[in-house]
């Protein structure tokens, strides 16, 4: 898997992106990057797992940024053995949490030639978390790339997040939390 910093190294003919924070991740995760890639695979395309190099809220609200499950090395280590082809780590600043959520995703789409975008349905972008599934749905029809919408995963009843992870490590649940952040690679199909 290659790792870039930015959209202009992407050297691919096209792409699946998966997008997201992906702090930890997790078995929910696993579920959208095992998703982009499969749909990569069908279309010939390249999967590229989007993330940032920092939580977000670590430059917004630095009080109330949570402590990371991994770092942004871990996280590419899991982001190759679920099949990724690239890792975009993007360097997160005020200048791109100011950007609007189309102009965020159009800019994506485009300098990454994307076929397809795979997202949470919770997952949230742009200015203020303004974009959201529906907005990738709507532009998808613009710009003429197929919007994935992956469904939350759940455990025992509770929505797999990061931070219910972080929750289970504080009252000292570490088998738990270990065993959602235990991702494999993807099974070979017949």
């Amino acid at each position: 898997m290659q790792i870039i910093h930015t959209e202009r190294e992407f050297t691919g003919k096209a792409s699946v992106l998966a997008l997201g924070t992906f702090d930890g991740v997790h078995i929910g995760h696993a579920a959208l990057i095992r998703r982009a890639h499969d749909i990569a695979a069908d279309m010939g395309a390249d999967c590229v797992v989007c993330t940032f190099d920092r939580h977000p809220l670590s430059v917004l609200h630095p009080e109330r940024a949570p402590a990371q499950l991994t770092t942004p090395a871990e996280r590419c280590e899991k982001f190759a053995l679920l099949g990724a082809d690239w890792a975009l780590v993007r360097h997160f600043t005020l200048e791109l949490a100011r950007q609007s959520a189309e102009t965020y995703l159009t800019n994506l789409v485009e300098s990454m030639r994307a076929v397809a975008v795979v997202v949470g349905e919770n997952h949230r972008f742009g200015f203020h978390g303004q974009g959201d599934a529906r907005l990738i749905g709507e532009m998808s029809a613009r710009m003429d790339f197929a919007a994935v919408i992956v469904p939350p995963v759940y455990d025992q009843g509770e929505l797999v997040s990061s931070t219910l992870i972080r929750s289970l490590l504080a009252c000292g649940d570490r088998a738990r939390a270990q065993r959602l952040l235990n991702v494999e690679a993807p099974r070979a199909t017949p």
